[in-house]
């Protein structure tokens, strides 16, 4: 019966994944029992794992030997004790073992005999170093990646962020993480973020929603933003891409916007072009077939005085042109600077304009003495301001008063032109100057190709001056330009 009985233990150790072992507490600490799946999992007999009192102590991995040995006394204290170290098999690979033991005493409570087991864990260890070597490289890839990234959670509490951003939106770690998205007011739109979260919920990810976003001190952003539910820490956790795509935004309005502009301006130029060219054509073909018809001398006179005057506006009309085309691809407008008197300048144009325009009262004030001359191109800022008090002629449709201000410190000369007129919004401000555009009031129509405060910055730019603008609508406008004293 005892015999039965011994086969039974040892059948059932042996098909045991664990390898039982026991051997003495003291003294001589070689193994006295090990079971027969030793074989099966070390490969070595249970003879050989019998025959050596130092058996285990010289199968130890040698990076291990010294850490589990050091360690060992404190089992005694203990009486229970577990720890993992390699051990090599037979054919001298190693295996990761959990070694696990306790100690049993005799009836005067001095040790008698250890009981444990080994327990090959190699596939864990695998699975555990590959798991922090995943770890690692998910760290290392969120810490670099260029794009904000944020992990929180389905209640919209932020976990970890990424240096990208802190740098986009702006915010530090500190400010946001422990918060929640709706504490911070990201979403400018808080429905895309509960169509995001549903999103999630149902497929488990959502790419590229594009949505309105608030940055620090509420920068307002256009993101897309691409999201994956993902598990970590036995937590469902929401990782979140952030790209900031304002810029691209606003450079395709950007561009719609020009092209809108583009398709005004063709309607425009074909207009204000075919104009005086109807009046040149027109009026020379009456003198042409003046043989005829009866035409006076002081009809003739006339005739050719409006030829001319529309071939100076077709001229105007083609040299802008022609300034915008050399802004567009970079190159200078050719000013030429030379020493010219302002004074003289602004005297001739106003007196044309005001001969041009009776209903305007057009004023020059200087508020302290002019230089006697400036380094600049005469034929330019004539062109400047011809253009500045033009448009304040065309944006003041009833009359009024313009004036023309200037003021002289040690560097510069500032000339300001002002009117009473219709005025401009700040988004008008903000496009004035682009090429092509006019800032039309709806009820009001006005002539121009909108070419002309984009020639007038460049101009003065070249002059190494500066180009101000501010307006209130229904009260007028003022435009300001320096001109440096020294060349």
């Amino acid at each position: 019966m005892q015999n039965f009985t011994d086969q039974r233990i040892r059948h059932i150790l042996s098909l045991s994944p664990v390898i039982i072992y026991t051997c003495r507490a003291v003294g001589d600490v070689g193994a006295t029992f090990v079971s027969e799946n030793v074989k099966l999992i070390f490969g070595y007999t249970v003879q050989e794992c019998l025959s050596s009192p130092s058996f285990w102590r010289d199968n130890l991995h040698p990076d291990d030997r010294d850490r589990i040995l050091a360690n060992y006394p404190s089992f005694y204290a203990s009486e229970h004790y577990v720890h993992e170290y390699r051990f090599r098999k037979k054919d001298g690979s190693y295996l990761w073992v959990l070694d696990e033991f306790r100690l049993v005493r005799d009836s005067e409570g001095a040790p008698l005999e250890i009981v444990g087991s080994w327990l090959d864990i190699t596939v864990r260890k695998a699975t555990e170093a590959a798991l922090r070597a995943s770890e690692t490289l998910f760290r290392d890839f969120f810490q670099a990646n260029p794009v904000p990234t944020i992990i929180s959670d389905p209640s919209g509490v932020i976990h970890m962020v990424n240096p990208a951003f802190t740098v986009s939106p702006g915010f530090s770690a500190e400010e946001v993480v422990g918060r929640t998205a709706q504490e911070l007011g990201f979403w400018r739109i808080p429905a895309d973020r509960e169509r995001m979260v549903a999103t999630i919920k149902q497929d488990g990810f959502i790419d590229n929603l594009e949505s309105s976003f608030y940055g620090k001190d509420k920068q307002p952003m256009t993101c897309l933003i691409s999201s994956r539910a993902v598990e970590l820490g036995g937590e469902i956790r929401i990782l979140s891409a952030v790209l900031d795509v304002s810029k691209q935004r606003n450079a395709e309005e950007a561009l719609r916007k020009l092209d809108r502009a583009k398709s005004d301006f063709i309607s425009v130029a074909a207009h204000e072009l075919r104009t005086p060219l109807i009046a040149i054509v027109g009026y020379s073909e009456l003198l042409e077939n003046s043989s005829n018809n009866s035409l006076t001398e002081e009809q003739k006179e006339s005739y050719l005085s409006i030829i001319q005057s529309n071939a100076y506006v077709l001229n105007h009309l083609v040299d802008d042109l022609l300034d915008v085309g050399r802004i567009q691809v970079g190159r200078s407008l050719g000013v030429v600077k030379k020493e010219s008197e302002l004074s003289g300048i602004i005297e001739t144009v106003t007196a044309s304009l005001r001969v041009k325009s009776p209903q305007h009262n057009i004023l020059v004030a200087y508020y302290n003495t002019l230089p006697e001359t400036l380094w600049m191109d005469s034929l330019r800022i004539i062109q400047v301001l011809n253009n500045l008090l033009n448009n304040a002629i065309k944006y003041s449709p009833h009359g009024g008063t313009i004036k023309v201000q200037t003021m002289t410190d040690e560097e510069k000369v500032t000339v300001s032109i002002i009117d009473e007129g219709m005025g401009m919004t700040p988004q008008q401000i903000e496009s004035i100057f682009d090429r092509f555009y006019r800032a039309v009031d709806v009820n009001y129509a006005a002539s121009g190709l909108g070419l002309g405060m984009g020639i007038v910055k460049q101009i003065i730019a070249d002059h190494g001056g500066e180009l101000f603008v501010s307006s209130t609508p229904g009260e007028g406008t003022t435009v300001t330009f320096t001109l440096p004293i020294k060349q």
